[in-house]
């Protein structure tokens, strides 16, 4: 069962492709799943069991696998704009459902599998998740996501932890900036270490344009530019999506530059069906110690900070006086009273004064807070906490 478990993410990917193929308004298979997941993942007892697996090359099965079906997937989707465009029996109302599925898809399971491919330490992982990042306009994430945000999170320098009153929805542009900046800016600092020319072949920003332009060259191939019009509202709309759910990973919480990562420095979704259609990405503080450990090994830490339902917190994001109410402002000030520390504390107050929020933590002020340049560097093989 703990390996069939994963294989969850295949299914998800091959009721899309169903819906696809059958045409019409089964096109809304793949999103349909939406409010499944959500109503299993809130009913279900949290899954809190570790993982006994014996052969862990089986675990990568179902991630390698799904690189095919995505490439169905998407396959499918180019074919049926085609016979969309050239005037066959696919009406527009068929192509917002498809487009509506495709990215979602490419977020869920799409990201996780991505994310676990990307810390790999071998070049074919690495690249196929470059190749499935391309289809939430991200082939390049891996570059900023180990080298900035496994070292910055929680600080001001970390584009993916959202602030405290911020919404979701300039939350995603903040971390869409960031990720492609810091996307470039290392790709490119990388070269001058090795006294290459930004023209080098080895500019990983070729890579990026290269897979996503050519994502756009074939879907004019398939069906001209109302294609390519159509492919770019689903890539962007999972770009979005994905973002989205981003958001609820770190929210609110502080760290001082430069200190230690420790157990209280992400937020951990333990939900019996989030854990496997994610690949353990919400298993999240333990992956931030030592991103060496595959998704199956990751120990599922019940004393670290905790949120509900992934998709619950997703749709509560969706409206933010009802996410600041109902599970934001309780969890940090749960956070802030039990696990932070008293620099901590003071940041979390003076965060909470930003935001307009009530200051539930008293004596902090005078507390002197110390910073460094950089915080641990996890993600080049160093452990941290």
């Amino acid at each position: 069962m703990d390996i069939l478990r994963y294989y969850s993410v295949n299914l998800l990917v091959g009721v899309a492709i169903l819906g696809l193929a059958l045409g019409g308004q089964w096109a809304w298979l793949g999103i349909a799943v939406f409010p499944v997941l959500l109503a299993l993942d809130v009913t279900l007892p949290p899954d809190l069991k570790l993982r006994k697996v014996r052969k862990g090359a089986v675990m990568d099965i179902p991630l390698f696998l799904h690189v095919p079906l995505m490439l169905v997937l998407w396959g499918l989707f180019l074919y049926r704009l085609g016979t969309w465009h050239s005037g066959g029996d696919v009406s527009t109302a068929d192509v917002v459902a498809m487009t509506a599925s495709v990215a979602w898809i490419g977020v869920l399971p799409n990201l996780p599998i991505n994310h676990e491919l990307m810390h790999r330490r071998h070049w074919f992982p690495v690249a196929l998740s470059k190749l499935l990042g391309t289809f939430y306009l991200d082939p390049n994430r891996d570059v900023g996501h180990k080298l900035t945000h496994h070292l910055d999170l929680c600080t001001p320098a970390d584009s993916d932890t959202p602030y405290r009153g911020q919404t979701m929805y300039s939350f995603v542009w903040q971390s869409t900036y960031g990720a492609y900046k810091d996307g470039a800016v290392t790709s490119l600092r990388s070269l001058r270490k090795r006294d290459m020319s930004v023209f080098h072949y080895k500019n990983a920003l070729y890579v990026e344009f290269g897979l996503m332009f050519g994502l756009l060259a074939l879907s004019f191939l398939a069906a001209g530019w109302h294609g390519v019009g159509v492919v770019l509202i689903a890539l962007v709309a999972a770009k979005l999506i994905f973002e989205g759910l981003n958001y609820l990973q770190h929210y609110g919480l502080v760290r001082v530059p430069g200190s230690p990562i420790k157990l209280h420095h992400a937020w951990n979704h333990l939900g019996a069906v989030t854990r496997p259609v994610a690949v353990e990405i919400t298993n999240h503080i333990n992956h931030h110690f030592d991103s060496r450990h595959k998704f199956f090994e990751l120990k599922p830490r019940v004393d670290a900070p905790q949120m509900p339902s992934v998709f619950l917190c997703y749709v509560y994001a969706f409206v933010p006086p009802l996410w600041f109410a109902k599970i934001a402002k309780p969890k940090l000030q749960e956070w802030d009273e039990t696990f932070a520390s008293p620099a901590e504390q003071k940041l979390a107050m003076d965060a909470n004064r930003r935001a307009g929020w009530p200051e539930w933590i008293s004596g902090v002020r005078d507390v002197h807070v110390e910073t460094s340049s950089r915080g641990n560097r996890n993600d080049l093989g160093v452990r941290a906490g």
